[in-house]
């Protein structure tokens, strides 16, 4: 199930799915929207019969310094990671508890790690998302279900759009490896995180992020 509140990109993502001989539909959500979510949750399980994994992907991108910040540009980040993480997780996992099995993904940040000037409201929010990901392993481990997080670099998307050119070739310039990622250097570890392979990984934060993080 592709959840998004832009539809055409959900549309998008479908048709490569649907080409690659995968099952899949699509559900206009805004994860900040309590109905919504549990209406997509809903369409998910008539859909497919169970929720195996649940990614919580929906992110913003933009740059703000604190004291220029409107209020509502930090709601709205605020929103999106922490109320749509909670949301999507809080309607999902009693279908997982009742499977006794599940993995949720969450997909954090670097800055969430080690914070970036100009990102309080981003920082707040990754950071947010990693403690997040460690009490509800704590708190989901005997159910079976794993809860786990990935912290990203920038990376080579239209997200990315929200960062000006100079902002990009600065940070990335700090990375060991000198370069921004790219979606294929993401989609191992969350593929990972998903299978049995990562049976006992939960409340980890894996970084896919060039080295710009060196989670301990």
């Amino acid at each position: 199930m592709i959840a998004d509140r832009d539809i055409d990109v959900a549309r998008r993502v479908a048709g490569e799915i649907d080409r690659a001989g995968h099952a899949v539909d699509i559900c206009a959500t805004d994860v900040t929207d309590a109905g919504a979510v549990e209406a997509m949750v809903g369409s998910t399980l008539a859909r497919f019969g169970s929720i195996d994994v649940l990614v919580n992907n929906a992110g913003l991108l933009n740059a703000r310094p604190l004291a220029e910040m409107p209020i509502e540009v930090w709601d709205e980040m605020i929103a999106v990671h922490l109320r749509g993480m909670f949301l999507c997780s809080r309607f999902a996992v009693p279908h997982m508890i009742a499977r006794g099995r599940g993995s949720i993904i969450n997909m954090s940040g670097s800055f969430g790690v080690s914070g970036a000037a100009n990102f309080t409201h981003l920082s707040a929010a990754k950071a947010g998302m990693i403690g997040f990901t460690q009490a509800l392993a704590r708190e989901l481990g005997p159910t079976g279900i794993r809860v786990n997080a990935i912290a990203l670099a920038i990376i080579q998307t239209e997200l990315a759009a929200g960062m000006t050119d100079d902002a990009i070739r600065a940070a990335v310039a700090a990375y060991p490896l000198r370069r921004a990622g790219t979606v294929d250097d993401v989609v191992p570890a969350a593929v990972f995180l998903a299978s049995d392979e990562a049976g006992y990984f939960t409340g980890q934060t894996l970084s896919p992020s060039g080295g710009s993080v060196m989670v301990a």
